[in-house]
């Protein structure tokens, strides 16, 4: 990355009511040892402070940049500021996360040494609420990785990664529909256009709070594993994994799905996930637990909610 037009960095963040955080998250984009960056701040329709300190942070630095929408989710926000900005190359940061100051020039100096990369990732540690950082060990670090690692397991995250804008481009950005794993779906749609290059380095802190969307919940499972069968069957995904990794992934993730739907007594959509389990895979623990779940609503013993469309 030599010259002042390629080695612009893009940051892009999404912000839906997390006044308690953005500042904290603006400043450590601000803190950065690589100067050359431009940052897009979307407030997703904020009824807090957050628009005001968004806001007071631009007029002090004309490289961030306010925009603001109506509520939409935070695939639609990272597509509008996406839209917006126009470095080559995308780094992003949630709003209530944190980078480490070198982050930009890691990925920066990482570009320049690998021409050949097109996506690079590290990886992070976790602030907690009491504010106790929490190291954790980077995955697949080693060495670089595609589509099989990423079908076994969702290891990227929006605060590690650092991709070219034409990759975006070309899978027609986030799906607008999706409030949850829309990354994990992104990068899916990814694979058949790059490997992933691992930066061997933590790029900043995820911060670990009660209003987390990306909490795990039976909901959230089933979706995951949705956008993995999508992947299979509509982008190629059967011609790169291997049918036994197919079954087994999506085994475990209805099953984990099943069993946090019944914890959280949908006894319905429990017995559904773990029905679409066994189709992958044969389970004692999965058989008995749908039969328990099917018991319980045939008994009455029904506390289903309503969950959000798909």
């Amino acid at each position: 990355m030599n010259d002042q037009a390629d080695n612009l960095l893009s940051v892009i963040m999404p912000c839906y009511n997390h006044a308690a955080y953005v500042a904290e998250a603006i400043e450590s984009v601000c803190d950065q040892t690589w100067s050359n960056w431009q940052l897009w701040i979307v407030d997703d329709g904020s009824t807090d402070s957050s628009p005001e300190i968004i806001q007071k942070f631009a007029a002090q630095d004309e490289r961030i940049h306010y925009i603001r929408q109506d509520n939409a989710g935070p695939a639609a926000a990272r597509n509008t500021g996406i839209k917006r900005s126009s470095g080559k190359w995308l780094a992003f940061i949630d709003s209530d996360d944190v980078f480490y100051p070198t982050a930009l020039a890691d990925f920066a100096e990482f570009i320049s040494e690998n021409p050949e990369a097109k996506f690079v990732y590290g990886y992070r540690h976790r602030l907690g609420a009491n504010g106790k950082i929490t190291k954790l060990a980077g995955e697949f670090q080693e060495n670089v990785t595609g589509a099989v690692e990423l079908f076994g397991r969702m290891y990227l995250s929006h605060l590690c990664v650092c991709y070219r804008r034409d990759l975006w481009e070309k899978v027609n950005g986030y799906d607008e529909r999706m409030r949850i794993v829309e990354d994990y779906d992104l990068y899916l749609r990814m694979c058949d256009l790059t490997s992933f290059y691992p930066l061997a380095k933590a790029t900043g802190l995820r911060r670990r709070h009660e209003t987390n969307i990306s909490q795990q919940t039976g909901y959230s499972r089933t979706i995951q594993a949705m956008v993995l069968e999508r992947f299979l069957n509509c982008h190629g995904g059967k011609d790169l994994i291997p049918p036994e990794l197919i079954a087994r992934r999506l085994h475990k993730i209805y099953y984990s799905a099943g069993r946090q739907y019944f914890k959280e007594r949908c006894f319905v959509q429990s017995s559904g996930a773990l029905e679409k389990a066994l189709r992958y895979k044969s389970s004692f623990k999965a058989a008995a637990l749908r039969t328990l779940a099917k018991l319980l609503v045939f008994a009455g013993k029904v506390d289903d909610k309503p969950l959000p469309p798909i």
